[in-house]
């Protein structure tokens, strides 16, 4: 496979932290020395794992991959952390691969071409991505660009996810991963990084996500219900500014506590989603009435009525905002 860099390269450093999957990191790697773009390194963040997993990563001898260990795992968050803080000085680009997951060739080519190219000059570059899990292969892409932030806070820019984006180094190169979020921790980190600039995105699915290789994962419902309410807690005045988007991280916890069996709250929640908002109350009313007849009417009420992300709603920000101002 040839190798292609663009005239003005800039290294790309890509940090891959991986934690007892053995069986799955050296795919992870691969798919980074199949990328056409060549001007990179690979930090690879073994997260205190005790399954023989840098044998397979000792196995690769390509001198642009490097080694770094946490004695005692740490977390997604910090091991990524760890790899940022160990990027080399001349870094240009941060890139981010789950060990579970693997890039298509092509993804660095076309990403460092559009930072080039691209005349909003974007903090961050994202793409699409295909999902592999126990039904056929789905390809989500990207529609959101500019100022994102708002898209990324209400659950609606696809393209953003750790995985998939390609981040210019500066601004950025003090921005960390927040360790006390322990779920949509890429979420927060891409809300952090849209407050400094503006983003892009290549219209291809340019990276696999695997949900299906049966080993545990950060995302399941307990994680997720904890990761929304710490969402809401840090960006407690932004919601306050934006009611449906409050209303609907309601809406996602009620979903995932039903799964839980914990329907009391669930009730709750969808009750809360409800009094605050919400863009699709008539849908909200069905969950609630759902939720009372337990787990399973649940499950199908949501899945024949689904509530999606709420779109933008700038006029009502801006009211708000000259209605707060008013009153000063």
């Amino acid at each position: 496979m040839s190798s292609v860099a663009p005239p003005s390269c800039k290294t790309v450093t890509i940090v891959l932290p991986t934690h007892n999957r053995r069986h799955l990191v050296g795919r992870a790697i691969r798919s980074v020395l199949g990328q056409t773009y060549s001007d990179w390194e690979l930090i690879v963040v073994d997260d205190g794992s005790t399954d023989g997993s840098r044998e397979v990563i000792d196995g690769f001898s390509d001198p642009r991959i490097r080694y770094v260990r946490n004695d005692k795992p740490s977390g997604p968050s910090n091991a990524r952390n760890t790899g940022i803080l160990a990027a080399s000085p001349g870094t240009g680009y941060i890139g981010f691969l789950d060990d579970d997951d693997e890039w298509l060739p092509r993804k660095l080519e076309l990403q460092v071409r559009l930072f080039e190219t691209s005349p909003m000059r974007p903090v961050a570059v994202g793409c699409g991505r295909i999902d592999y899990s126990d039904g056929e292969p789905e390809v989500h892409l990207p529609q959101h660009r500019g100022d994102v932030f708002e898209d990324i806070l209400a659950r609606r820019a696809r393209g953003y996810g750790a995985q998939l984006i390609l981040v210019r180094r500066e601004p950025a190169a003090d921005l960390l991963f927040d360790a006390n979020i322990h779920c949509l921790e890429d979420a927060e980190y891409g809300m952090r990084l849209a407050m400094r600039g503006a983003f892009d995105f290549v219209p291809e699915a340019l990276v696999k996500i695997y949900r299906n290789d049966g080993g545990p994962h950060a995302w399941n419902p307990e994680a997720a219900v904890r990761g929304y309410e710490q969402l809401g807690n840090k960006y407690r005045n932004e919601l306050s500014e934006r009611p449906w988007v409050r209303s609907y991280y309601g809406v996602c916890m009620a979903r995932d506590l039903a799964r839980l069996g914990r329907m009391r709250e669930c009730r709750d929640r969808l009750k809360e989603a409800g009094n605050g908002g919400s863009h699709r109350p008539t849908r909200v009313l069905a969950w609630r009435l759902a939720s009372i007849f337990g787990v399973l009417a649940m499950a199908i009420t949501s899945r024949l009525l689904p509530i999606e992300p709420p779109e933008q709603k700038v006029a009502t920000v801006a009211m708000q905002r000259l209605k707060q101002t008013e009153g000063a």
